[in-house]
Protein backbone atom coordinates (compact mmCIF):
# COMPACT_ATOMS: atom_id res chain seq x y z
CA UNK A 1 0.00 0.00 0.00
CA UNK A 2 2.77 2.43 0.74
CA UNK A 3 4.11 1.99 -2.60
CA UNK A 4 0.42 3.04 -4.46
CA UNK A 5 0.62 5.91 -1.97
CA UNK A 6 4.59 7.08 -2.66
CA UNK A 7 3.27 6.31 -6.56
CA UNK A 8 0.15 8.77 -6.36
CA UNK A 9 2.17 11.41 -4.67
CA UNK A 10 5.24 11.44 -6.95
CA UNK A 11 2.77 11.51 -9.60
CA UNK A 12 1.03 14.67 -8.27
CA UNK A 13 4.33 16.67 -7.82
CA UNK A 14 5.56 15.35 -11.23
CA UNK A 15 2.06 17.18 -12.55
CA UNK A 16 2.83 20.38 -10.20
CA UNK A 17 6.07 20.66 -11.83
CA UNK A 18 7.78 19.09 -8.72
CA UNK A 19 10.45 16.93 -10.10
CA UNK A 20 12.59 15.24 -7.66
CA UNK A 21 16.35 16.76 -7.11
CA UNK A 22 19.53 15.26 -5.23
CA UNK A 23 20.20 18.51 -3.85
CA UNK A 24 24.36 19.06 -3.00
CA UNK A 25 24.98 21.79 -0.37
CA UNK A 26 22.25 24.94 0.63
CA UNK A 27 19.12 24.55 -0.84
CA UNK A 28 19.02 27.53 -3.22
CA UNK A 29 16.87 30.17 -3.81
CA UNK A 30 16.07 29.88 -8.03
CA UNK A 31 15.30 26.19 -7.43
CA UNK A 32 11.01 26.70 -7.73
CA UNK A 33 9.91 23.64 -9.23
CA UNK A 34 12.32 20.88 -7.85
CA UNK A 35 11.43 18.61 -4.91
CA UNK A 36 14.66 17.83 -3.01
CA UNK A 37 15.66 14.27 -2.36
CA UNK A 38 18.25 13.32 -0.13
CA UNK A 39 18.38 8.97 -1.72
CA UNK A 40 16.80 7.47 -4.20
CA UNK A 41 15.28 8.45 -7.08
CA UNK A 42 15.92 12.02 -8.67
CA UNK A 43 15.88 13.27 -12.54
CA UNK A 44 19.02 15.71 -11.46
CA UNK A 45 21.59 17.00 -9.37
CA UNK A 46 21.51 20.78 -8.11
CA UNK A 47 24.48 21.96 -6.64
CA UNK A 48 23.48 24.41 -4.29
CA UNK A 49 26.27 25.73 -2.92
CA UNK A 50 30.13 24.30 -3.12
CA UNK A 51 33.13 25.41 -1.47
CA UNK A 52 36.26 26.11 -2.79
CA UNK A 53 38.01 22.93 -1.55
CA UNK A 54 34.53 21.06 -2.95
CA UNK A 55 35.22 23.30 -6.51
CA UNK A 56 38.30 22.13 -6.47
CA UNK A 57 37.98 18.45 -6.46
CA UNK A 58 34.51 18.43 -8.49
CA UNK A 59 33.10 16.38 -9.70
CA UNK A 60 31.65 14.91 -6.30
CA UNK A 61 30.53 11.08 -6.34
CA UNK A 62 26.51 11.94 -7.06
CA UNK A 63 27.61 14.32 -9.57
CA UNK A 64 29.68 12.23 -11.64
CA UNK A 65 27.07 9.35 -11.21
CA UNK A 66 24.78 11.31 -12.40
CA UNK A 67 26.68 12.77 -15.33
CA UNK A 68 27.79 9.31 -16.11
CA UNK A 69 23.72 8.45 -16.33
CA UNK A 70 23.01 11.03 -18.48
CA UNK A 71 21.10 13.43 -15.99
CA UNK A 72 21.64 17.07 -15.85
CA UNK A 73 23.56 18.57 -13.02
CA UNK A 74 23.18 22.61 -12.30
CA UNK A 75 25.20 24.54 -10.02
CA UNK A 76 23.67 28.15 -8.44
CA UNK A 77 26.16 30.93 -9.40
CA UNK A 78 25.73 32.37 -5.83
CA UNK A 79 26.45 29.62 -4.31
CA UNK A 80 29.81 29.43 -5.30
CA UNK A 81 31.27 30.33 -1.74
CA UNK A 82 34.80 31.64 -3.25
CA UNK A 83 33.74 34.35 -4.98
CA UNK A 84 33.12 35.89 -2.10
CA UNK A 85 36.68 36.65 -1.70
CA UNK A 86 37.60 38.30 -4.52
CA UNK A 87 39.79 41.19 -3.23
CA UNK A 88 41.65 38.74 -0.35
CA UNK A 89 42.38 35.38 -2.26
CA UNK A 90 45.74 34.22 -3.02
CA UNK A 91 46.49 35.03 -7.26
CA UNK A 92 47.65 31.78 -7.41
CA UNK A 93 44.59 30.26 -5.93
CA UNK A 94 41.82 32.54 -7.52
CA UNK A 95 43.19 31.43 -11.12
CA UNK A 96 43.10 27.74 -9.69
CA UNK A 97 39.51 28.36 -8.68
CA UNK A 98 38.51 30.09 -12.27
CA UNK A 99 39.76 27.39 -14.03
CA UNK A 100 37.90 24.31 -11.53
CA UNK A 101 34.90 26.71 -12.17
CA UNK A 102 35.25 26.42 -15.66
CA UNK A 103 36.41 22.51 -15.71
CA UNK A 104 32.66 22.30 -14.17
CA UNK A 105 31.17 24.14 -17.01
CA UNK A 106 33.05 22.17 -19.44
CA UNK A 107 31.99 18.38 -18.06
CA UNK A 108 28.53 20.04 -18.40
CA UNK A 109 27.06 20.82 -15.66
CA UNK A 110 24.57 24.40 -16.47
CA UNK A 111 23.61 26.96 -14.16
CA UNK A 112 20.07 26.76 -12.52
CA UNK A 113 18.25 28.68 -14.71
CA UNK A 114 17.26 32.38 -12.41
CA UNK A 115 13.91 32.55 -11.60
CA UNK A 116 12.78 35.64 -14.25
CA UNK A 117 9.76 37.90 -13.83
CA UNK A 118 8.68 37.60 -16.80
CA UNK A 119 8.44 34.39 -18.88
CA UNK A 120 8.09 35.00 -23.07
CA UNK A 121 6.66 32.41 -25.12
CA UNK A 122 10.16 31.56 -26.20
CA UNK A 123 11.55 31.76 -23.11
CA UNK A 124 8.64 28.75 -22.64
CA UNK A 125 9.52 26.77 -25.42
CA UNK A 126 12.86 27.33 -24.33
CA UNK A 127 12.53 25.66 -20.93
CA UNK A 128 10.45 22.96 -21.81
CA UNK A 129 12.78 21.57 -24.33
CA UNK A 130 15.64 21.65 -22.05
CA UNK A 131 13.32 19.64 -19.47
CA UNK A 132 13.57 22.92 -16.99
CA UNK A 133 10.48 23.76 -15.32
CA UNK A 134 8.99 27.07 -16.11
CA UNK A 135 8.51 29.52 -13.05
CA UNK A 136 7.46 33.06 -12.76
CA UNK A 137 4.95 35.52 -14.27
CA UNK A 138 3.89 34.27 -17.70
CA UNK A 139 2.87 36.52 -20.91
CA UNK A 140 -0.76 34.98 -22.38
CA UNK A 141 1.24 33.42 -25.28
CA UNK A 142 3.85 31.67 -23.08
CA UNK A 143 0.66 30.01 -21.20
CA UNK A 144 -0.32 29.28 -24.53
CA UNK A 145 2.26 27.09 -25.11
CA UNK A 146 2.54 25.70 -22.05
CA UNK A 147 -1.28 24.57 -22.16
CA UNK A 148 -0.38 22.83 -25.96
CA UNK A 149 -1.97 25.63 -27.59
CA UNK A 150 0.81 27.79 -29.22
Amino acid sequence: MDDLVQAVVDEVLRRQGQRPALLVGRAPQAAAGWRFVTDGPYEAVILGSLTAAELLRFPDEASAQALLEGKPVYYCPEGLDYRRHAKTANRALWSALLAAERRLRALGVQELAQKSALVTAAEARRLLHSGLPVTGRLTPLARDVLEGRA
